[in-house]
């Protein structure tokens, strides 16, 4: 399949979805969804790629640009986001189902690889939701980031951004940063914990790829299961999450022993 929304680079141990709709402001539509999805199922199985980074690319006068949110002209053309009326909405909540937006967003979210976004520019809206489904977030000095859901549509996001988001920097700072539609740039979205690393801009990738490159020199089962488990402890309470994660670990062989050759397999 050709890529058209995104630019897709496998490199040893990990590979980069770069947005590639600048004129766009890197919107997510249709075909982008469509795009990221095939590349999730192309590296999901995948023993030579442990990472997966997501970033974007530069508008067309150079400026850098992460995501500006879901592009609203696809939606309204294509309806690729549709709207779940209120009955069918809370009847999701019972069921476990996710439909719309939400879908999308969880696919990335559980992507079996670590998921790293690198932001420079305006991460907004849809743009801070694919982030914040991402495991680590890198961001430049010059990254502006925000959410404008209740400041342009008078609601709150999709994707459980305010769940997410939450998660990410505490419930008081998410509150704050959601009701007044603020942007911050990298430096404070470093000291709240949104992001994991601040870079300069002209390094950001750089930090990126050497990170990715870390990652992917590691056991690819064992990174995978570093995912699960450590997630694990927002899904189950805590003594069942310990459980969990020792389970795990049984299940790649325990605790190797000082020495042991099988500590320096890569795969």
């Amino acid at each position: 399949m050709p890529y058209e929304a995104i630019k897709y680079e496998k490199c040893e141990g990990y590979a980069v979805i770069t947005l590639n709709r600048p004129e766009r402001l890197n919107a997510i539509g249709k075909q982008t969804v469509e795009e990221i999805k095939k590349v999730i199922d192309d590296i999901s199985d995948s023993k030579e790629v442990n990472v997966l980074i997501i970033t974007g690319a530069p508008r067309p006068d150079g400026r850098p640009c992460f995501c500006a949110g879901a592009d609203l002209k696809d939606i309204m053309e294509k309806g690729f986001l549709p709207p779940l009326p209120l009955l069918e909405a809370m009847a999701a909540i019972t069921t476990g189902e996710r439909r719309g937006d939400g879908a999308f967003w969880e696919i990335v979210a559980r992507c079996p690889k670590i998921t790293i976004a690198a932001i420079d520019g305006v991460c907004s809206a849809g743009g801070l939701e694919l982030a914040l489904a991402c495991d680590i977030i890198l961001v430049s000095e010059t990254a502006q980031i925000g959410d404008l859901h209740m400041k342009n549509m008078g609601g709150i996001g999709g994707a459980a951004i305010t769940t997410n988001l939450s998660r990410r920097i505490g419930v008081a700072s998410a509150i704050e940063l959601i009701c007044t539609s603020d942007f911050i740039d990298g430096k404070e979205a470093h000291r709240i914990n949104l992001a994991n690393h601040v870079y300069p801009a002209a390094k950001l990738m750089d930090g990126a790829r050497e990170l990715a490159k870390k990652i992917g020199g590691m056991r690819s089962e064992a990174t995978a299961l570093v995912k699960v488990t450590c997630n694990s402890i927002y899904n189950m309470d805590y003594r069942t999450a310990w459980r969990y994660a020792d389970a795990c670990s049984a299940a790649l062989g325990g605790a190797p022993k000082p020495g042991d050759p099988s500590v320096l397999k890569k795969k």
